[in-house]
């Protein structure tokens, strides 16, 4: 039953803030769905594929938003004063934490981007390079640019619906910050609409105990980042672009499921459900497995399957379309292997979970057993479901390093905090609940403080100047893949062009076999014999010589440079053409 708030004012911003977020998440899915379908038919993104794309969204968005009425009451109607002190604070810590984090994303000093966090330092060049490869108009679906002879296999809807404004004219630099900050927004309100405040601070101040150390040390930082679990916001949502749409989509998904297939409850249209769920294959694929998962559960164990029918009809075209893209026809199943105890390793197990987790595990069992003892149906098929998929990510690994299982970690965690607060916080007397409460947050809290401080290193992101020369450099140039030294940060990679290798790290943790490349490459890159039919098994058209070619291949006889003058050269260094 709906509870109003007696307040007109509140529940104008009740309502706008629900057509804020259903709007939002639904002109990003369309967007990404038409700018990906469009751009797959057209052999490339383009500015009509891009204009596109965002009416088509905005049509889509306007519509989901205006027509869809709210169905729920507010998160916090008829709660307890300090209740709704709780969701104040929380939205606030959010919203304060966001712009510290995306407002200082990239940021130029002394002639040189940097970036706050240490979790962007390899991931933010990468989507970069991404973002900057389809608004050049690679050909689509794209190789990947930083390994020749390879499909990219990645779900890139964010990073094309950033390149569809970087094409239209918006500056990379400035548009990967708003693009987070609105991100974030439509985060927190997709966190409040699941699960109110709890949902809200438990996934910003995410952590387990390793934070008590401030109580010693006295000093304000990441202490999650020492162990494997850690902040999600920090490692996982500010760093890895695709749970900007990823998270508030399938928050919604999930909120409008629990009422639909789980209280028969009136919910969002099916044509929303499908698009949101349609697209996640495209944005996030962890996301996408884990929503399907739970949305099957709930649809069986709530005995509504047919009410799923018309949602599922929706989404399976553009679902299965996305998925068969982005894994390249099934081949990133491969990854999947048995990896009993997730990365627990030599340590003792039970001191394992109770310093990366803390309190989460013990609560997350706590709320289990209640439901199990009063037969909460609800409460059942949201927790156990997530608890299952949890432990089921301690026996196999989703990808060469096994860490990114916390990828899906992520949504077990997030969908476990309501049965939790309603099972076994709102039991307790209210002092017994604030130390409940704090101890399950007080270490992600003090992880995201000290985060937020800036004191870490100086994280260099490119060089302004040497960036836009080689740039220039490269401007009007047709290049197929230019041999360069193998980094994350390449200026060659971050101008948008294809590079042989790039940073071997970020190949292997997609699965991605390189050795052949890289030998190759540095055969090329060396100068030994037979260096010319290596650049043509390689594809290479050109070869890049600058400061990191000359530290990387030091004694590399560069007979490239023999065969004439470079086409461009600089104080970044020099361009060849291979004849």
């Amino acid at each position: 039953m709906d509870r109003g708030t007696g307040d007109p004012g509140a529940e104008a911003v009740r309502r706008g803030a629900f057509v804020v977020l259903v709007g939002g998440v639904v002109f990003a899915s369309v967007a990404i769905l038409v700018a990906a379908f469009l751009s797959w038919v057209a052999g490339s993104l383009r500015p009509g594929v891009g204009i596109a794309s965002l009416l088509a969204g905005a049509i889509a968005g306007v519509l989901a938003g205006a027509r869809t009425a709210d169905p729920s009451a507010p998160d916090t109607a008829g709660a307890p004063q300090d209740d709704r002190v709780a969701d104040a604070l929380a939205l606030v810590a959010f919203a304060a934490v966001s712009f510290r984090q995306f407002g200082w994303l990239v940021f130029e000093r002394g002639g040189t981007l940097l970036t706050l966090l240490p979790y962007n330092y390899g991931d933010l060049p990468l989507h970069w390079t991404y973002v900057t490869h389809l608004a050049e108009g690679a050909p689509f679906w794209p190789e990947n640019p930083i390994l020749a002879g390879e499909r990219l296999r990645y779900p890139l809807g964010v990073d094309l619906l950033t390149a569809v404004f970087v094409q239209l004219g918006a500056g990379l630099p400035a548009l990967l910050p708003i693009l987070g900050l609105a991100g974030a927004a439509l985060a927190v309100l997709g966190l409040r609409r699941w699960g109110g405040a709890l949902a809200v601070s438990g996934f910003l101040f995410s952590g387990g105990l390793s934070g008590l150390q401030v109580l010693w040390t006295g000093r304000l930082q990441d202490y999650q980042a020492a162990v494997d679990w850690k902040n999600l916001f920090l490692a996982l949502f500010v760093p890895q672009r695709g749970y900007l749409v990823a998270l508030p989509a399938g928050l919604v998904l999930l909120w409008s499921w629990r009422r639909r297939l789980l209280r028969g409850e009136p919910a969002l249209a099916p044509w929303v459900e499908g698009v949101l769920w349609g697209a996640l294959p495209l944005v996030h694929l962890h996301s996408f497995l884990f929503v399907s998962i739970l949305g099957a559960a709930w649809a069986l164990g709530g005995g509504r399957a047919r009410a799923a029918l018309p949602t599922l009809a929706w989404a399976v075209a553009p679902a299965v379309w996305g998925a068969w893209q982005v894994t390249d026809g099934l081949r990133a199943a491969s990854l999947v292997g048995w990896k009993p105890g997730w990365t627990i390793g030599a340590h003792n197990p039970l001191a394992f979970l109770l310093l990366n987790f803390g309190l989460f595990l013990p609560l997350a069992l706590a709320a289990l057993a209640l439901a199990l003892r009063e037969r909460r149906k609800e409460e059942l098929l949201v927790l156990g479901p997530a608890l299952a998929v949890f432990a089921t990510l301690f026996l196999v690994r989703l990808a060469p390093w096994e860490w990114d299982n916390t990828k899906v970690m992520l949504w077990c965690y997030v969908v476990a905090l309501v049965p939790i607060g309603s099972l076994v916080l709102a039991r307790v007397a209210v002092p017994f609940r604030a130390t409940l409460v704090l101890g399950l947050l007080f270490s992600g809290a003090v992880s995201v403080t000290g985060a937020s401080l800036g004191r870490g290193p100086r994280l260099e992101v490119l060089d302004v100047a040497e960036h836009a020369a080689v740039c220039r450099a490269l401007a009007g140039l047709r290049t197929a893949r230019v041999a360069v030294a193998p980094t994350f940060n390449h200026p060659v990679a971050l101008c948008g062009r294809p590079i042989v290798a790039g940073y071997a790290g970020h190949l292997w943790s997609y699965g991605l076999d390189a050795s052949a490349v890289e030998k190759g490459l540095g055969r090329l890159m060396r100068g030994e014999a037979g260096w010319r039919e290596e650049a043509r098994a390689l594809g290479a058209s050109h070869v890049f010589w600058g400061p990191r070619e000359r530290q990387a291949f030091p004694f590399s006889t560069r007979p490239w440079a023999d065969a004439g003058p470079p086409l461009a050269q600089g104080a970044w260094g020099a361009l060849y053409a291979l004849r």
